[in-house]
C-alpha cells in the first residue's frame, strides 16, 4: 500500500521516464473495450439537460485525431476530411446508435489548465503521440440534428511533451503540454479528492466514444472504491475511444477519469451490436482513475507553474462527505463501511473527544425503533451520533479499552434521522473500518416509562460514552447479501469476488483497457 508522500514521488519518477521511453510502432487506440450498463444514456451534447454539463463539454473536452484527419488550410474554417463511419468501421447491424457518424479520433482528453490536458497514460505512450501529426481538437461535437460544430485553428493544438504520466495496472493517468496556451476554452472545476466518492455517486463521462463526436452519458454511479484515493468503478457508458475522457459530479466538476473497461460490441448473425450489460452491476464497471493522483503528479514535475497547482484558479479540493448536510446517505440497515479519512478536514467534535483530526459524516434514516450499534477500527478513532444534522448529541465513545484505540457504542433510539460521525483523536489517520449494525427495539413493558433525552431510551448509554453490552445483538437480521458491505476499500484493483471469482477476473483483466 502506498503512503501518499512515496505515491507521489513513485508517479513522478514514472512520469520523468516515461515522457523519453516512447515505442513509435505501438498503437494507442489498440487497446480499448466498453460497454452499455442498462439502457444506452450517451446523449449528443446540445440534448443534455444540465446546461453547467454542457458548457463543460462545449469548452473542455478534446479528441486526439489520426493524422491527415483533419484539413487545416484555412485557419478560420478548419473540417475534417476523413470519411469512414462508426458502422463501417465496427460491422454494426441496422438500426445501431451513431452508426452514420465517422469516427476519426484514437483518445479523448480534458483541459485543466490554460495549456496542459488530462488523458490516460496508454494514449500517449509512444514517439507519435507527441511528435505533432495526431492533433487535439477541442469542440468536435453536433449543435443540432446534423450539424457539426464549425472549427477553427483556436480549436486545434497539439502534444509537445508528456508532463507527468502512470500506467501500474492500477493508475492510469498522463498530463501532456500542448503546443501554445489555449483560446476560447477554458478548463472545469477540478475536484481532486483525496478520500475517492462515497458508493452510488452519480458521475458523467463527457468524451469522443469510438472516436465519434462528443457525447456525454449520465446515469452511471460509484460501485467499486479503493479507499484511497487512487482508482475507481462505475457503470458509465464507455467505449473505445473514451480513454482519457473526464468523468464529472453533478456540479460540473472534473473528478476522474476513463481507462479501461467492458467490450464494446458483440456478434449478432453476420454484423455486430453494442454489448449491454443488464441489470447493471452493482459491484462492477467500467475501470476510473481519480484526478488527485494526476494532479499530485503532474505539480511535483520540476519547473511546472499552473493555476491546477494552486487552487487559486479552477482547483477545488472539497472532500465529499465533509459536513453533515453533504454527508453521503446510507440505507437504514446493518453494514460495514471502510474508506480513508486522508485528505478530510477537522469540521466537528464529540463530547468526548474528537475534535483533533479529520471527521466524516453519514448519515440514515430508520422507519422503527432500533437498537443501533457501530464499532471503528483503523487508527485512534472516536465515534459519535447525532439525532439528524445538528441535533441532540445520543452517543459518544472515544476508546473501546485503554489498549484498543478503536471506538464502540450502543444506543437504542425511536425512528427518525440519524448522522454518524467518524471522528479522530489526532491527525495520525488513514485506512478505516466501521461496522454498523442496526436490529427493532424490543418494545418496552407499558410501566416502563419514556425516555427525556431527545428520544432515546434513559441508560442506553452511561454518560461518559461507554459500551453498556459490547456483544453482538442475537435478534440482529443476517447481513444483506455481500456481508453487508456497502462500500469497500480493496487491493489490487479487481479484487472485488470471492476467491474462484477472482481467478476468472483476472483472466478477464488482461483485456481490460481501452482508449
Amino acid at each position: 500500500m502506498y503512503k501518499r508522500g512515496d505515491f507521489v514521488v513513485l508517479m513522478l519518477a514514472v512520469s520523468i521516464f516515461g515522457a523519453a521511453a516512447c515505442d513509435p510502432d505501438a498503437n494507442p487506440g489498440a487497446t480499448g473495450a466498453a460497454v452499455v450498463y442498462g439502457t444506452d444514456d450517451r446523449l449528443e451534447v446540445y440534448e443534455h439537460p444540465s446546461a453547467v454539463l454542457r458548457a463543460v463539454a462545449e469548452s473542455a473536452v478534446a479528441i486526439n485525431v489520426n493524422a491527415g484527419a483533419l484539413d487545416e488550410s484555412n485557419p478560420s474554417r478548419v473540417v475534417f476530411t476523413y470519411s469512414q463511419t462508426l458502422g463501417e468501421a465496427k460491422d454494426l447491424c441496422a438500426g445501431q446508435a451513431f452508426a452514420d457518424q465517422i469516427e476519426p479520433g484514437i483518445c479523448s482528453g480534458t483541459l485543466i489548465d490554460d495549456r496542459h490536458l488530462l488523458t490516460a497514460a496508454h494514449c500517449v505512450d509512444t514517439a507519435r503521440d507527441c511528435d505533432g501529426s495526431r492533433p487535439w481538437v477541442f469542440g468536435f461535437r453536433y449543435t443540432s440534428a446534423g450539424v457539426l460544430a464549425s472549427l477553427t485553428a483556436d480549436d486545434v493544438y497539439r502534444c509537445v511533451s508528456v508532463r507527468a504520466s502512470l500506467n501500474d495496472g492500477v493508475a492510469d493517468f498522463a498530463v501532456i503540454e500542448l503546443d501554445r496556451p489555449v483560446v476560447g476554452h477554458t478548463p472545469p472545476m477540478l475536484r481532486p479528492l483525496p478520500g475517492g466518492l462515497p458508493l452510488g455517486t452519480p458521475l458523467t463521462l463527457i468524451g469522443h466514444p469510438n472516436g465519434i463526436p462528443m457525447k456525454m452519458a449520465s446515469g452511471g454511479e460509484v460501485t467499486v472504491n479503493n479507499g484511497e484515493g487512487i482508482w475507481l468503478k462505475a457503470t458509465l457508458d464507455a467505449f473505445h475511444g473514451n480513454s482519457g475522457s473526464g468523468v464529472f459530479d453533478d456540479t460540473g466538476a472534473l473528478v476522474a477519469l476513463l481507462d479501461g473497461g467492458e467490450t464494446d460490441f458483440v456478434a449478432s448473425g453476420p454484423c455486430n451490436i453494442v454489448n449491454v450489460i443488464s441489470p447493471a452491476p452493482t459491484d462492477d464497471g467500467e475501470s476510473l482513475t481519480y484526478l488527485a493522483p494526476a494532479i499530485d503528479a503532474f505539480c511535483a514535475t520540476p519547473g511546472v507553474v499552473s493555476s491546477a497547482c494552486t487552487c487559486d484558479g479552477p482547483c477545488v479540493p472539497i472532500p465529499p462527505a465533509d459536513s453533515c448536510d453533504t454527508a453521503r446517505m446510507l440505507p437504514g440497515r446493518s453494514q460495514t463501511i471502510t474508506g480513508s479519512l486522508l485528505g478530510f478536514s477537522d469540521a466537528s467534535r464529540g463530547s468526548c473527544g474528537g475534535g483533533g483530526g479529520p471527521d466524516r459524516v453519514w448519515v440514515f434514516d430508520l422507519t422503527e425503533r432500533s437498537v443501533v450499534s457501530a464499532e471503528s477500527s483503523g487508527f485512534d478513532t472516536v465515534l459519535y451520533l447525532h439525532a439528524d444534522c445538528g441535533g441532540a448529541e445520543l452517543a459518544c465513545n472515544d476508546d473501546i479499552t485503554d489498549t484498543n484505540r478503536g471506538s464502540l457504542f450502543e444506543v437504542t433510539v425511536p425512528a427518525g434521522r440519524y448522522a454518524l460521525t467518524l471522528d479522530s483523536y489526532n491527525r495520525d489517520v488513514g485506512g478505516f473500518s466501521v461496522d454498523l449494525r442496526i436490529s427493532p427495539a424490543v418494545t418496552p413493558p407499558a410501566d416502563a416509562g419514556t425516555s427525556t433525552d431527545a428520544g432515546v431510551d434513559s441508560g442506553s448509554a452511561p454518560p461518559d460514552g461507554a459500551v453498556v453490552d459490547a456483544g453482538s445483538d442475537a435478534s440482529a437480521p443476517p447481513p444483506p447479501d455481500g456481508g453487508g458491505c456497502s462500500a469497500s476499500a480493496l487491493s489490487p484493483r479487481d479484487a472485488t469476488a470471492p476467491a474462484l471469482a477472482v481467478l476468472f477476473l483476472v483472466g478477464l483483466g488482461l483485456a481490460r483497457r481501452r482508449s
